[in-house]
């Protein structure tokens, strides 16, 4: 539970996301209305995207070995806010809804708040991408007695008291869905609220769906067994 805003750490994952990368950085700097710092995980780019962040009033953090938990794990760590929010580099999520993000946590006394995507009429993520989250966040509905509609967002934000409670294993995708999981053991509240998801603008989508899609189920069943079997 987090009743105050002394400082948000927004942290962001990249790899390769020159195009998109300037545009997220300014829309956070433009809309957080809370004192903030931007950390940016760089899991080894080989385009412009370092040179763009090192223009900005960012912390720039090498990560020398990729994986989306990874980048996450290691900036949430660094993290010196009491509120961290994570997001993608990829231009896809809409951070003019930051603050309203925040807000709800806030408001709920809750120790993460998801901004789902199910309500978007775009449906800028796609058909294959939709059933494959919504077969998901039915089975982690199940299994962890929630009541989410997008398990696998990855514009969150998070209490940094319950995050360092936790400790997280996960390198690539599965780290969202393991956040979730060790939320719900630890009976932390998890609430959630409509935001837009975008089309990328520049750059490939870096989503693996099948390699992902086993190493999520598989720590979803991971989490299950070992909290009736321990």
């Amino acid at each position: 539970m987090t009743s105050k805003v002394e400082l948000v750490s927004v942290v962001i994952p990249t790899l390769n996301e020159a195009g998109n990368i300037l545009e997220v950085i300014n829309t956070v700097e433009k809309e957080l209305r809370y004192p903030y710092e931007i950390i940016i995980v760089d899991g080894g780019s080989t385009d412009n995207t370092r040179k763009i962040v090192k223009n900005k009033k960012c912390k720039l953090i090498i990560e020398t070995k990729r994986g989306y938990g990874l980048a996450l794990r290691l900036g949430m760590k660094t993290a010196k806010g009491n509120i961290i929010v994570m997001v993608d580099g990829d231009g896809t999520y809409e951070l003019k809804h930051v603050n309203i993000v925040i807000n709800r946590m806030i408001k709920k006394d809750a120790e993460l708040c998801l901004a789902t995507r199910m309500y978007d009429p775009n449906k800028a993520m796609g058909m294959m991408n939709f059933v494959g989250n919504k077969v998901i966040t039915f089975c982690f509905n199940m299994l962890y007695k929630q009541n989410l509609s997008d398990s696998q967002s990855g514009y969150r934000a998070i209490s940094r008291i319950a995050f360092n409670k936790i400790k997280f294993k996960e390198d690539d995708m599965a780290f969202a869905t393991e956040m979730l999981v060790k939320f719900s053991q630890k009976k932390f509240k998890i609430v959630e609220i409509p935001t837009i998801y975008k089309e990328r603008k520049y750059g490939k989508p870096k989503l693996r769906r099948f390699k992902s899609g086993i190493e999520i189920f598989t720590t979803m069943l991971k989490g299950f067994t070992e909290k009736h079997y321990e």
